[in-house]
């Protein structure tokens, strides 16, 4: 391809939106430039002057050209007015780490496995995940948008406005790039490298490690392809979208082409990485091919590079396996935000593995991330306080660091101002004078989360909130969610078509065996003490 047909193919990458959502729109009505709308709650999360979290009853927000014009006292004004009596308003939910694309396609498949993090059930064979992802890689760009459409579409309806989205490889990140043009979300969109097409030989190579070096010169390629990619909608729609760079797992990486990951992730918006090698029963197979190769665990090998030197921003999600003692410190400096993900391998099949606890008793920023397979954002911030409880109380008497026992003001403060500081965003995770006018709205009145009357700790109420609960979502003051309505999409044709693709990806994955029988339940036997 000459330099100008390769110019040609770059700018219309920029320029590319998705067809297959645009026909599924339906006209919705904007804010006039200029025109006041107030947002009028009846309680509100807003920040202190010390940078904490504070709660506001009875005042109201002024948003004008998508920003906060003030935050006041409710005054009855007589400007464009939305009443959200007896509801909650957030600044828009932060995730810090999902696989948009692979959520519905994974959903009810999962959830029976055994995870090797467990101890003393007998490890059987689990579903993997993964040939569904490899299999998206083969949709054409219509079902793969309308894929990824109907998982950003439950992404806003569970309250999330912004996604650190590490897609399986450069064809799923230029899906999430049309969509969440189309839908006006914010991203911080990657591509992993290697995408779904290289990564398992290289991955699964045991200790034939020709297989790494030999792949370097197609890793350099492709993180090269990814570059160029990302810097052609770099700033996009009002700086909405802001790409990043992503190593699929560190494992597959070699001091070349991580060096090469660094470079291009300083060059855009940051670097996301899995931090997982530590996943599993010894000898983990990740953790013995980093010793075999360049003798050092994850995190001090990661170190050894440079990558957490402070000069990238760097985004980590899952900790497994990591030394506290040793790793946490290195992790506790500005440039790094762990990811905690309750649903990560499916709801369920890891519970309270995630060691949010630790790491907030460490001093490392953390946020909340989605994963892959549970698209509503409360029911994770929920999770997250559940288990990191769980971990806190059960590990308190035996723990070699400091723990944070986490409540829900830990979690949303998580997944607001702990994420925008993360990602360098004054602007994002808070509802304060100049901030961008990204909201989340959530019923904490009505039937099953409230009690009929305004509650006094409004927060509390999330611990029984849902996805459900979201009554209104707005990212740079565009509404996308009003009553629990999607506003731009057909919601219910998204469902069916998306529905469809499912339904053939799922039969191939029978013909494979991919629905292995699984038991009903696993017999942890009584351990032999003594």
């Amino acid at each position: 391809m000459s330099i100008d047909e390769k110019t040609a193919v770059l700018e219309a990458w920029t320029q590319e939106r998705s067809a297959a959502l645009r026909s599924l729109r339906r006209p919705t009505d904007r804010p006039r430039a200029g025109q006041p709308l107030v947002l009028a709650p009846s309680w509100m999360v807003t920040t202190t002057p010390s940078g904490g979290l504070a709660l506001l009853r009875d005042h109201e927000v002024v948003v004008v050209d998508g920003t906060i014009d003030a935050v006041r006292p409710q005054t009855g004004s007589v400007d464009q007015r939305v009443d959200l009596g007896g509801q909650l308003l957030l600044p828009g939910l932060i995730s810090m780490h999902s696989h948009v694309a692979g959520g519905t396609a994974t959903r009810g498949y999962v959830e029976g496995n055994l995870t090797p993090m467990s101890r003393g059930a007998e490890l059987r064979q689990g579903r993997q995940f993964l040939h569904a992802m490899v299999m998206l890689d083969d949709l054409d760009s219509e079902d793969l948008d309308v894929m990824t459409g109907l998982n950003l579409v439950e992404i806003l309806r569970g309250g999330c406005t912004t996604q650190v989205e590490m897609s399986k490889s450069l064809k799923q990140m230029q899906s999430y790039v049309r969509v969440a043009r189309e839908l006006g979300v914010r991203g911080y969109p990657s591509g992993a490298v290697p995408g779904m097409k290289r990564i398992l030989p290289i991955w699964k190579r045991g200790e034939d490690d020709t297989v790494l070096f030999d792949s370097v010169d197609e890793t350099l390629a492709e993180i090269a392809e990814n570059l160029a990619y990302a810097r052609t909608v770099d700033g996009v729609d009002d700086g909405r979208i802001l790409p990043m760079m992503a190593p699929a797992t560190n494992a597959v990486h070699t001091p070349e082409t991580y060096a090469a990951m660094k470079e291009a992730a300083g060059a855009l918006h940051g670097l996301h990485i899995h931090l997982q090698a530590g996943y599993g029963r010894a000898p983990q197979p990740d953790t013995v091919a980093l010793n075999r190769l360049w003798g050092l665990d994850e995190v001090p090998w990661l170190d050894s590079l440079g990558i957490f030197d402070g000069s990238v921003r760097v985004f980590g999600a899952h900790l497994l396996g990591i030394d506290f003692a040793r790793d946490l410190p290195i992790l506790a400096g500005d440039h790094f935000t762990f990811a905690n993900c309750p649903s990560g391998t499916g709801a369920g099949v890891t519970p309270a593995q995630w060691p949010w606890p630790e790491a907030l008793g460490a001093g490392v920023n953390s946020g909340i991330g989605l994963d892959t397979h549970s698209n509503d954002y409360v029911e994770n911030l929920k999770l997250a306080v559940i288990y990191g409880r769980i971990r806190a109380d059960f590990l308190g008497d035996t723990t070699p660091v400091p723990l944070v026992r986490p409540s829900v003001w830990t979690a949303v403060e998580a997944a607001t101002l702990s994420a925008a500081r993360g990602l360098g965003r004054p602007d994002l995770g808070r509802i304060e004078v100049g901030a961008k006018a990204d909201f989340t709205s959530i019923d904490v009145t009505g039937p099953l989360v409230g009690v009929g009357t305004v509650p006094r700790e409004p927060l509390n109420h999330l611990l029984y909130a849902h996805g459900s609960s979201v009554r209104n979502v707005m990212t740079d003051g565009h509404w996308q969610v009003r009553d629990g309505v999607v506003m731009d999409v057909d919601e219910a044709q998204l469902l069916r078509r998306a529905g469809a693709v499912v339904a053939r990806m799922w039969d191939a994955m029978d013909a494979a065996d991919a629905f292995m029988d699984q038991p009903t339940e696993d017999l942890v036997p009584a351990a032999l003490c003594g």
